[in-house]
């Protein structure tokens, strides 16, 4: 990947010597890797509060805690590259705004939803060995949908912000753009929303981490709610590069979920 600025970003790749400690902060998450001539090793922590970021760097003279649990991996000598990469989670998050919204008939809103990323762990990237996947933040879980035909996702509340002011910035988060488009007759109760991030490509910015833009239409309890999910980078910023494919693609997501599906994304 090509650096955006002269110091070391948390998402750059990097060079790791053999039999050396080292050590990243995603504020939220803590990692410690250390390789040797065949094998990796991985320890991660979550501390009680959260940290000042900080790019894998050496631990100089120091040796490994001993409450670190650290797990290996076999991936060969020839291996000295090691990439943290921001992925979406692996289920789909019902986010729940702290306040519940309402949409007049007819009316749009646009919402930035701060979505807690996973570290996938890369040696050798750029399409090399994935050690493990190890999340920023860990969620609740919650049943979303009928009994039946429902689905298990994530739970997430949220302050669902008006505007990019409104953000902070924190490196264990992107920003999902999300606009609400109420086609029904009568208001739109958002009590919550249903967010299907496994199919959300992350894109990397000069300040913060984005996905694609997604677009509900609401047409009523009794109708579907017709789902976009914007193709390219989101137009809130500029310069933006694709760090980490979408789980399942669009395309293929369409052709898997079902009718039910679609119709209770809204949650309604």
């Amino acid at each position: 990947m090509t650096k955006r600025n002269s110091k070391p970003d948390l998402w750059d790749s990097a060079t790791v010597k053999s039999e050396t400690l080292y050590q990243a902060s995603f504020s939220t998450l803590t990692v410690w890797l250390k390789r040797s001539r065949e094998d990796w090793y991985l320890a991660s922590q979550r501390p009680n509060k959260e940290t000042d970021p900080a790019p894998l760097s050496e631990v100089k003279g120091s040796k490994p805690r001993q409450d670190l649990s650290f797990s290996r991996w076999v991936v060969g000598q020839d291996v000295s590259t090691v990439q943290f990469v921001p992925a979406m989670p692996d289920r789909s998050i019902v986010v729940r705004p702290a306040i519940p919204l309402k949409v007049p008939a007819g009316k749009d809103a646009l919402f930035f939803l701060s979505i807690p990323v996973w570290v996938r762990v890369l040696a050798q990237p750029p399409k090399g060995i994935t050690l493990c996947e190890l999340p920023t933040l860990i969620l609740s879980n919650t049943w979303f949908g009928e009994p039946t035909s429902g689905e298990l996702c994530y739970a997430l509340r949220t302050r669902a912000m008006r505007s990019l002011e409104e953000i902070e910035d924190h490196p264990y988060t992107a920003i999902c753009p999300v606009s609400i488009r109420n086609h029904a007759p009568k208001e739109l109760d958002f009590e919550r929303l249903c967010v299907p991030v496994e199919h959300l490509n992350v894109y990397r910015g000069r300040q913060r981490l984005w996905t694609n833009e997604l677009e509900v239409r609401f047409q009523g309890n009794e109708h579907s709610s017709q789902v976009t999910i914007g193709k390219d980078a989101p137009k809130f910023a500029e310069n933006l590069i694709k760090v980490c494919e979408a789980r399942e693609p669009v395309e293929k997501a369409l052709l898997k979920q079902s009718f039910s599906f679609l119709r209770s994304l809204t949650g309604f």
